[in-house]
């Protein structure tokens, strides 16, 4: 199913900070989206919706169903391309090209109605930067999507869906809709003891997935305490390790790097 990020609040700013600030590079957007794609062998691009593909998929393969997207205003475009710039340079050379061809950032997004930070397409990612929130929120969402989208192809390669889906609580319904799904963000997240790291998680099988790939890229310290205390946590973390550094093995130092022990 398409993987949907929720829309980041101005609550989670302080994750941000100014580590985005880019000085002595140019910010014209249509520059940096050129200058990432040339750096990342990936398409970097914002614009008309219709737009949102590349070869050798088609015209009507922008279109991803049940999901609504407007083009994004110019005034939030440089916050958009801080998170994506951010998120891209925690990633070894070429690793994102071999999953993805393509970033898109789109305005406003929803899926079946209800307001979504992020979705994928065949082969792309697709962000949402809508100008109401502010650049800082812009810009944090666009660097967690980075990480939430593109862990949805580590997911879907090889045995990794199946050996996953064989850590969630037996007996565990997860919610059947997108709606509920995205609604599910705003719950209690379960007790921890679950392996759920937050609500959103604990909506689908892959939405947990996302959510560790997430968190470790961003907040390893906040997994590896759980991961101390919970091996069901320490089992799935190194998991996420094992499908990354399935398809690069240079993964595996990015995850030392961030703090897990070496192998």
């Amino acid at each position: 199913m398409r993987r949907r990020a929720l829309l980041i609040g101005a609550s989670a700013l302080a994750l941000i900070g100014g580590s985005l600030t880019l000085r002595g590079r140019s910010r014209d957007p249509a520059e940096r989206a050129a200058r990432l794609s040339a750096q990342h062998g990936i398409r970097v691009a914002f614009g008309d919706p219709l737009s949102f593909y590349v070869p050798p998929f088609r015209p009507e393969d922008a279109k991803v169903p049940y999901v609504d997207m407007v083009p994004a205003d110019a005034t939030v475009l440089n916050a958009a391309l801080d998170g994506i710039e951010a998120s891209l340079a925690q990633y070894p050379p070429g690793f994102v090209a071999k999953l993805v061809k393509a970033v898109f950032v789109c305005g406003r997004m929803t899926i079946q109605g209800a307001t979504a930070g992020g979705t994928y397409g065949p082969a792309w990612l697709l962000l949402s930067a809508p100008n109401d929130i502010g650049d800082a929120a812009v810009a944090l969402t666009c660097r967690l999507g980075v990480h939430h989208e593109l862990s949805s192809f580590v997911f879907m390669r090889g045995d990794t869906a199946r050996e996953w889906a064989a850590t969630e609580p037996p007996g565990w319904k997860f919610p059947t809709s997108t709606a509920d799904q995205i609604g599910g963000d705003g719950g209690a997240a379960p007790p921890a003891e679950t392996g759920f790291l937050s609500a959103y998680g604990a909506t689908s099988s892959e939405n947990d997935f996302n959510i560790y790939a997430e968190k470790m890229m961003t907040d390893m310290a906040g997994v590896v305490r759980l991961a101390q205390r919970l091996p069901i946590v320490a089992r799935k973390a190194q998991m996420v390790r094992r499908s990354y550094a399935q398809v690069d093995a240079r993964m595996d130092g990015v995850f030392v790097a961030l703090g897990m022990a070496a192998s």
